[in-house]
């Protein structure tokens, strides 16, 4: 986790989600790049500074709008600097939230995304959940997903739920990173529902084979029952008072492999602790 993209459009939810970020910067000795997306209709063309050139607009407000939150970059660029991070740097983007964010992603080397899950309303409103859960679902890199953060961000057990059925190496490493960097226990879970129910014995099997092919250590391993997948998720981390939400998804292509993306935005939406959403289908390409 050497490089980390944090959308921002300055609300306390993307403060949090800056927050999250610094302290795994801090701890993997990573660098920031903030990103403030501004989706808006304007003539002219931009630098990735968000310097306006033979423009020609009716709204200066954008204008000095755009010069505001450059300033609000700098002045988080600053703070993060500050606090010992090196390598920060930050820019703005005119487009498409959602698209702007993955072309970004795309075209560097980025290991994770950390942003908030719902931002502000109006002009400055980046990370809403529809936008959130776009992103979630097209990332072709890890994203962990902010709502509430305390002053002290830590990380010391982790719930990753899965059917423990498929190749999920990029999961499973990035799983691994986290609990190699902040000392973390993983909590492994399988979340039993009645219409999908499935023998314990089995699962308790399954799980074996998982941990020893990845060899995991400092782990306990729970088969949960609940009414849903999504709900199982969210209550069981609720009992184990987890510090982060990990799982792996194969988009919105159902649980015949793995959980589905319908499932993990949900977690991300109605759940309040962090979640780490790996998608197994982008990363596959």
């Amino acid at each position: 986790m050497k490089t980390i993209l944090v959308p921002t459009d300055f609300s306390v939810q993307a403060q949090n989600a800056v927050q999250v970020a610094a302290h795994i910067a801090a701890k993997s000795g990573g660098s920031i790049h903030l990103l403030h997306v501004m989706d808006v209709s304007m003539g002219g063309s931009f630098s990735t500074m968000g310097e306006v050139h033979d423009y020609s607009m009716d709204n200066l407000f954008v204008v000095r709008l755009m010069e505001l939150n450059k300033k609000r970059l700098h002045q988080i660029a600053d703070q993060l600097s500050t606090a010992g991070i090196t390598g920060v740097t930050y820019d703005i983007q005119v487009g498409n939230i959602v698209g702007t964010i993955i072309d970004q992603v795309e075209a560097h080397v980025y290991d994770l995304v950390v942003m908030g899950t719902k931002g502000a309303s109006g002009l400055d409103g980046l990370l809403v959940g529809s936008n959130t859960e776009k992103i979630v679902r097209f990332s072709p890199v890890p994203v962990l997903s902010v709502k509430e953060v305390t002053d002290s961000f830590k990380l010391q057990k982790i719930v990753f739920a899965s059917n423990f059925e498929a190749d999920q190496l990029p999961a499973v490493s990035k799983i691994k990173r986290f609990q190699e960097l902040f000392g973390a226990f993983v909590h492994l879970v399988y979340i039993n529902v009645p219409n999908q129910f499935a023998n314990s014995r089995v699962i308790r099997q399954r799980m074996d084979d998982f941990v020893q092919r990845y060899q995991l250590q400092d782990y306990d391993f729970t088969i949960y029952n609940d009414d849903s997948e999504e709900k199982g998720i969210i209550h069981f981390a609720e009992e184990a008072d987890a510090d982060l939400i990990a799982v792996a998804t194969h988009g919105r292509t159902g649980l015949a492999h793995l959980l589905s993306g319908s499932i993990a935005e949900g977690i991300v939406n109605h759940g309040t602790r962090p979640v780490l959403t790996v998608n197994l289908k982008r990363l596959d390409k």
